[in-house]
Formats: structure tokens, C-alpha cells, sequence
């Protein structure tokens, strides 16, 4: 195992030594296991095309959800249309 000399805020550090202190382990192993487990997680910021097209498809699924709407209520006011001329 490699040593390296990582500096980190105040702030991050009590996070971590909370962690640390709540599952029984130090804290440099708490900081190894984040290392660790950071190549795995996703970017926090997606490339400029992939928000684009997560956007394309956040709008075809309102585009969906108001046509189901649009559905929804044409169907109520031909069911009232009914309901009050058969009154």
C-alpha cells in the first residue's frame, strides 16, 4: 500500500470522522474506503449531450403525461354531458 498526503477541509474531515466513528473504524480507513469507492461513483456533473438528451426525454414524458391529461378530461366532460342530459 502507497502512502499519499491528501489535504481536505476542516469540514470534511469531522464529516468523515463521524463516519468513522459510527461504524467502528479509523479515520484513515474511512478516507481509504471513500477513495476507494470515488472511481465508482458517476460524475456529479454529466456531459453537456447526455443533459440534453436527459432533457429530450423529460419532455417527451410531460408531452406523454399531458396528452393522458388531455385524455383524462375530455373523457370527464363527455361522461358529464351524458350524466346531465340523461337528468
Amino acid at each position: 500500500m502507497a502512502a499519499a498526503l491528501i489535504p481536505i477541509g476542516s469540514r470534511l474531515k469531522r464529516r468523515l470522522a463521524r463516519r468513522a466513528k459510527k461504524t467502528g473504524k479509523f479515520l484513515s480507513q474511512e478516507v481509504r474506503n471513500t477513495v476507494d469507492m470515488h472511481p465508482e461513483v458517476p460524475p456529479e456533473v454529466p456531459p453537456e449531450a447526455e443533459l440534453r438528451a436527459l432533457a429530450r426525454e423529460a419532455t417527451a414524458s410531460a408531452d406523454r403525461s399531458i396528452a393522458r391529461l388531455d385524455a383524462a378530461i375530455a373523457y370527464i366532460d363527455r361522461e358529464l354531458k351524458k350524466i346531465r342530459k340523461s337528468r
